[in-house]
């Protein structure tokens, strides 16, 4: 009887044994299973991840915002100078208008801005010695005149012997300073602006030729001396622009030749004008060269100290990874462009060189043969930073 108890110890013990095994490894098939729930997961993020930055469109989408596609290629580009600089009024056709004499100012008709004519009254001066040189003229012109008619009339008696020669050469020395005195004081009148003007202390300002009224300091009442800049006239049909050209570019540079300008409220439209001057001084511590550009200047779109940039072509040509313009957008401050991908389009940011009219240089961030978005990038810039805004919210 005890070895039967024994017996079935040892069975029950077995039994228990094999559970726990039994129980074990379904814990740990349990535990693999939750691990690889929780990877799975992983995975998918990071697979999510990358789809995040495809922008998709459907053709439609893409038919109505306009996209377009072009390959980025290498083109052989002329080589270029361009460097930048403010545009300047000609100070050949610039006026400081100023008035000869000292007054009040009695009358101002021109403003700023206004287009005058050459000889066009800018403003009237009440002065005191205009005043007086009027009067010291019309004198000297009555004095001549009364010296005349008495050379007349001792003349005629000298011939007839009616009156000595001593009374004739009174009466021609008489004439002869009447002469003089009159030539004086007309040519006072005539330094002054005042030959020609209206009678009286009025002093007249006029535009010495065709131009824009660029600066104005004229106030009714205030005293006007020759030391004060009334008005500054500037005739806007030709401009220039002055630079600073390195001295070891000096090569390409001569007077005569054509340059071409470009400026930020024109961006499409190019100006060309030519070097009309270079100094024959380098500076010594910036060893640069003075250099002038003239433009003309018809339509008045060019406006002074606007900023501009120039391009010179060399005579060389170089092969350059180019793209167009339209296809650069400008994202948080940095050039991208949208690269087109299988299942859509990536925005990928580029580094830009020098701009060929309608193309510009890809230094980095592109190789050839690559497919981007030529137009229609801004309806991509607009689902990208949907995009971004949704992800952060």
């Amino acid at each position: 009887m005890l070895k039967f108890f024994k017996n079935l110890y040892v069975v029950a013990l077995a039994c228990s044994v094999i559970i726990f095994f039994i129980l074990l490894s379904g814990c740990s098939s349990k535990s693999n299973q939750a691990e690889g729930a929780k990877t799975e997961p992983s995975t998918v993020a990071t697979e999510a991840k990358t789809d995040e930055d495809l922008i998709k469109l459907s053709n439609s989408e893409i038919q109505q915002s306009g996209v377009t596609i072009a390959k980025v290629t290498k083109q052989p580009i002329q080589d270029q100078l361009s460097f930048t600089a403010n545009i300047l009024a000609n100070q050949n056709k610039l006026a400081h208008v100023t008035p000869r004499i000292e007054g009040k100012l009695s009358k101002v008709i021109a403003n700023l801005g206004d287009h005058v004519k050459t000889g066009q009254t800018l403003a009237e001066i009440d002065s005191i010695q205009m005043g007086e040189a009027r009067a010291q003229f019309r004198s000297s012109k009555t004095d001549l005149a009364l010296a005349q008619a008495n050379f007349d009339r001792i003349s005629k008696l000298y011939e007839d012997k009616v009156v000595p020669q001593k009374q004739f050469i009174e009466s021609q020395s008489a004439l002869e300073r009447a002469k003089s005195a009159l030539y004086a004081d007309s040519e006072r009148l005539r330094m002054y602006g005042g030959l020609g003007q209206p009678s009286g202390s009025t002093y007249v300002l006029k535009a010495p030729f065709n131009g824009i009224v660029i600066e104005k300091n004229a106030v009714i009442g205030e005293l006007a001396n020759p030391a004060d800049t009334i008005f500054t006239i500037a005739d806007m049909s030709t401009v220039w622009i002055d630079a600073d050209v390195p001295e070891r570019d000096l090569q390409y540079l001569e007077v005569g030749k054509t340059a071409s300008v470009t400026v930020t409220a024109y961006p499409d439209e190019v100006f060309t004008g030519k070097v009309s001057y270079l100094s024959s001084v380098v500076d010594k511590t910036t060893r640069t060269v003075k250099a002038r550009i003239e433009l003309p200047n018809a339509d008045q779109k060019l406006r002074i100290d606007m900023f501009a940039k120039v391009v010179l072509n060399h005579s060389g040509t170089k092969e350059v990874l180019v793209a167009p313009n339209t296809s650069v957008v400008m994202v948080q401050g940095i050039p991208n462009v949208y690269v087109s991908v299988e299942g859509g389009f990536k925005a990928r940011a580029v580094e830009l060189g020098a701009r060929y009219n309608e193309y510009v240089e890809i230094k980095t961030g592109l190789t050839e043969d690559e497919s981007i978005v030529q137009t229609g990038v801004y309806a991509l810039k607009a689902r990208q930073l949907k995009s971004q805004i949704s992800d952060e919210h």
